[in-house]
């Protein structure tokens, strides 16, 4: 038995569809490098009905003989409401067994006032606090003390603690491991038994299944057929759920809902993912995800900046084993994970309700070739950001355009990014400011990632003309009705609101399409017309800000790339995209949104009021 464990490959077998599977191969990878000890490189590959964790050189046994004792689980100190007295709830563990073991043992009330401390001081001195030192760092981890605390204190405390109760035979801790990951399927029943046999027990510990971690399970239980059942917790294999806290502490990430008590988890879903690279990507990540959203707009929020965790750790540490793996081919980010799996927990009072399993594509378009490439993704990423933190998902047409985006991010694809820049026009435009825009740039390198083959179209010149028509008699013509007071313009011309959306309607039938198009272009020359005669009469014959008239080239380039393509629809959508997109780099009208403090999305009663599982 013993020669067969020790190996190149281990097994975390798909039980669920959900992310309890990707917790616990995060969970095996983190073992497993604890095991190796720099020795070896780790990596989770995705092989379809199983994960596979893969060890390069394979373990060797005196690695697990000798191995120090480690745990990637915390166990949560918090204060028992009764007796008022520090206790590591759900276990028989004294605090004073490790308070001398850093990072073993947290205190959620010390990380609760040190967070609370953190954003006092964020709101007291502003904007400036990214130039001043902060008198207490909020706990990295303090996010996930407040999901466990109290609906799944017990559950992960319980977890913990059997694994560093299991310290005083720890290689057989380890062997357990390494038995029930060494086959697929995993052999659950022959390490339990190990495990007993060690701890000289009849049967294994078997541990209430944590809706946190599990969310198709928790209270209740499904079944094929009806049947009767408690309704209390179902059990699972203790190391199974070590595990998955495991795996949750080391790839999870769980925000509460904006204005709300609902709260979302979110986990890695691997590709093919070196564990190294992966704890780069994380510290880059937890950085950068900071504030709260509403629920589909935290989605978007999640995916674009682990996307943009990628691009800065390459940038950092120019890893060149990363560079071969995830720049130069046509998947991205997506050669490292495939996407977000997620969970939204609908807050009852003392419990909570899965409401929504989901996954959450991360941005395949995201494709530097090199090293010097990555600052001009990460500029469109940042211009993705502020489009998407402007919009309100409690406003009803605002969802909708959330909606959008995110089927493009899980898409990646020209028509549904199309179906999101059609529906933005309309939002650009509003009548006491102008919304953040894409800009032309940022359209264009989307374009060349996921639909290379349009270049003809987006590059034409005729396209380039009529697209800045649109502009200037739309969202340019609007940006200099909210300037016109800062005497920067000799003219103004006429705003045409609804122009997006009249050529979009029409596009379904070619002829109409033509002849709106048409009247576009003849009222937008006859304009120019007027205003250059009035300027001439006044003598100004050179006025700051006048445009330029659309030609009959333009139009016979255009009518030619629709012969050809014969698909009105996707050429108005360019149309419109770029027409409705900025030539700036940084929108002049717009100021960003500032970080939401985590601080207001606190629980406002007590955690320990509420019943645990």
């Amino acid at each position: 038995m013993d020669s067969s464990i020790y190996r190149s490959e281990y097994y975390v077998e798909k039980r669920t569809a959900t992310f309890a599977d990707n917790l616990v191969a995060f969970g095996v990878a983190y073992v497993l490098n604890g095991i190796a000890d720099g020795r070896a490189r780790i990596t989770i590959e995705d092989c379809g009905p199983y994960f596979a964790v893969i060890c390069d050189p394979p373990l060797c046994e005196e690695w697990v003989t000798d191995c120090q004792f480690f745990t990637g689980a915390f166990l949560l100190i918090t204060v028992d409401r009764k007796s008022q007295q520090k206790l590591i709830k759900g276990t028989q563990i004294a605090v004073a067994t490790v308070a001398a073991m850093p990072g073993i043992a947290p205190d959620y009330e010390q990380a609760k006032s040190d967070n609370e401390t953190y954003w006092a001081w964020r709101r007291s001195v502003g904007d400036q606090w990214q130039h001043l030192s902060p008198p207490v760092e909020p706990h990295p981890d303090w996010e996930l003390f407040r999901a466990i605390n109290p609906a799944a204190l017990q559950a992960a405390n319980s977890a913990a603690a059997e694994w560093f109760q299991g310290q005083v035979a720890f290689p057989e801790l380890l062997k357990t491991v390494l038995i029930y990951t060494s086959t697929f399927p995993n052999k659950e029943e022959e390490a339990a038994k190990h495990w007993a046999a060690v701890c000289k027990r009849k049967h294994s510990k078997q541990l209430s299944a944590s809706q946190l971690i599990n969310p198709t399970q928790g209270k209740g239980t499904t079944n094929s057929k009806a049947i009767f059942a408690k309704p209390g917790n179902l059990s699972n294999f203790w190391l199974a759920e070590y595990l998955k806290w495991v795996g949750l502490r080391w790839a999870g990430f769980t925000r509460l809902i904006k204005d709300s008590k609902d709260r979302k988890i979110y986990v890695l879903a691997p590709n093919r993912l070196d564990w190294e690279h992966h704890l780069g990507i994380r510290e880059q990540f937890r950085r950068l995800m900071i504030g709260t959203g509403g629920a589909i707009q935290l989605d978007i929020l999640a995916a674009l900046r682990y996307a943009k965790a990628v691009l800065s750790y390459a940038q950092v540490s120019r890893n060149q084993s990363l560079l071969a793996q995830v720049f130069g081919t046509h998947k991205g980010v997506n050669r490292l994970v495939y996407g977000l799996d997620s969970a939204y927990y609908k807050n009852l009072g003392q419990s909570a309700a899965v409401m929504n399993i989901a996954r959450i594509g991360v941005p395949s378009w995201i494709q530097p070739q090199a090293q010097n490439d990555i600052p001009r993704y990460q500029a469109v990423i940042d211009e993705h950001l502020r489009i998407v933190r402007n919009l309100d998902e409690k406003r009803g047409e605002e969802y909708e355009l959330l909606r959008s985006y995110r089927d493009f991010l899980s898409t990646n694809e020209l028509a549904t990014l199309l179906a999101f820049t059609d529906a933005y026009s309309g939002f650009v435009i509003q009548r006491d400011k102008l919304a953040p825009q894409f800009t032309v740039h940022s359209l264009e390198v989307i374009m060349s990632s996921i639909a290379p083959t349009l270049s003809e179209i987006t590059k034409s010149r005729g396209f380039r003309n009529l697209a800045y028509a649109i502009r200037m008699a739309t969202v340019e013509a609007h940006r200099r009705n909210l300037k016109r007071n800062q005497d920067k313009y000799d003219v103004s011309y006429e705003v045409r609101y609804g122009l997006g959306q009249e050529l979009l309607r029409k596009s379904a039938y070619p002829n109409e399409f033509i002849v709106a198009l048409s009247e576009f272009i003849h009222d937008y020359n006859a304009e120019n017309a007027r205003m250059r005669e009035r300027l001439e009469r006044q003598g100004n014959s050179q006025p700051r800000g006048a445009r330029s008239d659309v030609s009959i080239q333009d139009i016979d380039e255009l009518l030619a790339l629709m012969d050809k393509y014969r698909d009105p629809q996707m050429i108005a959508s360019l149309l419109v995209a770029y027409g409705y997109a900025s030539t700036y780099q940084r929108d002049e009208t717009f100021t960003p949104e500032r970080d939401t403090d985590e601080a207001s999305d606190q629980d406002t009663g007590s955690a320990e009021e509420l019943e645990e599982e």
